[in-house]
């Protein structure tokens, strides 16, 4: 009886002061909270500074070129001569891990910053099996579509592997795989890389399966930049066999992710009819490896609009290791990962806004 009543008067204690912290949190704490569900409403925290982590991430190409620009102007003075010269040692410069500690914290700081930014967030239909798979050392391919104008929410998938302190160890090390153009230009290749990215070929994507790591990557690719159109979302899928027979061959799962949100980060202006045919802007693509198109976010500069972008991730589909799949098995498994992807659009869509929006499979 006494321990009964002695419980009841720490209850009423208990609620009795629970309002006085409530009252004193709201007083101090609310109007941040306010705040920041208004910029979050707004689409994403447009402060100087995560202005500036997104132009160090988005337009150090630009500056870069602008920078090649002036010294070749000003060439053959000595500091313009020196600096087209430290250029050209920055782009063939060894550019491998372990990378340098000051540029991983940049790195991190540029993720966090474009998380908040637009904002980005990213979720899981079972993540639980996946990092489970992980343990196991199953590796796995991630399928991130749409590429859009650019595939933003790439950093999506940076973030819970760098910056997100429940990851565990056994998938830090993964890495996404983009364009090698990229890795051309200096400066750009060096914080690129820092960020978890690595040019993409055939055989490296098979040693990091080998490895079993995860790998994330955009099998669209820039085709889908040659297809897009306004009020659907079109994703570049039933020719590319390579990525599903490398997972056969290796045993890696595949898992379908979809961004919604991307296509409003960025206006565009696309080569092509009537000033030149389709097939000579695929060729000119297939040969730059990027596409050609000009595109201007906000105030017309390279800086993207605050688009909100919402990343699901679907669950695994297993896949049996097979050294010589044929090609009707491959194409099978292809199928399978496209009706996933179908599938993962049309049970999200409603979610985010998209009911409206359509997906266009090439």
């Amino acid at each position: 009886r006494p321990s009964l009543d002695l419980d009841k008067l720490r209850i009423k204690a208990t609620t009795r002061r629970e309002p006085v912290r409530q009252q004193g949190r709201s007083r101090s704490q609310m109007t941040k909270e306010g705040q920041k569900v208004k910029t979050m409403a707004m689409g994403g925290e447009g402060s100087p500074y995560n202005h500036l982590m997104v132009f160090l991430w988005l337009g150090i190409v630009h500056l870069v070129l602008a920078v090649v620009g002036v010294a070749c102007y000003f060439a053959p003075n000595p500091a313009a001569v020196a600096t087209l010269a430290g250029l050209a040692v920055l782009s063939v410069a060894p550019n491998k891990a372990p990378y340098p500690v000051w540029g991983l914290g940049l790195a991190r700081a540029i993720m966090r910053a474009a998380k908040r930014y637009f904002p980005l967030s990213l979720e899981w239909e079972d993540e639980a099996g996946y990092l489970a798979a992980a343990a196991r050392g199953t590796p796995t391919v991630i399928g991130l579509e749409p590429h859009s104008v650019l595939p933003l929410s790439i950093v999506s998938f940076g973030h819970y592997f760098s910056c997100t302190p429940s990851t565990p160890q056994c998938v830090r090390d993964s890495r996404a795989l983009a364009t090698g153009t990229i890795f051309l230009i200096p400066v750009l290749r060096q914080l690129w890389s820092w960020l978890g990215m690595d040019p993409i070929s055939k055989s490296y994507m098979r040693r990091l399966l080998e490895q079993k790591r995860t790998v994330l990557i955009i099998p669209g690719g820039v085709a889908e930049c040659l297809h897009m159109r306004a009020g659907v979302e079109t994703i570049y899928l039933r020719k590319r066999f390579g990525f599903v027979k490398l997972a056969m061959q290796t045993g890696a799962q595949l898992i379908p992710a979809f961004t919604f949100g991307q296509c409003d980060a960025y206006r565009y202006w696309r080569l092509g009819p009537p000033l030149c045919s389709l097939r000579m802007v695929e060729s000119l693509a297939r040969v730059a490896r990027v596409a050609p198109i000009f595109f201007w976010g906000k105030w017309g500069s390279p800086m993207p609009r605050q688009a909100a972008m919402h990343t699901v991730v679907g669950r695994a589909i297993p896949v049996t290791k097979t050294d010589f799949p044929s090609k009707e098995e491959v194409a099978a498994k292809l199928q399978e990962f496209i009706d996933a992807m179908e599938a993962l659009f049309i049970k999200h869509r409603g979610r985010f806004g998209f009911q409206d929006t359509n997906l266009v499979i090439l």
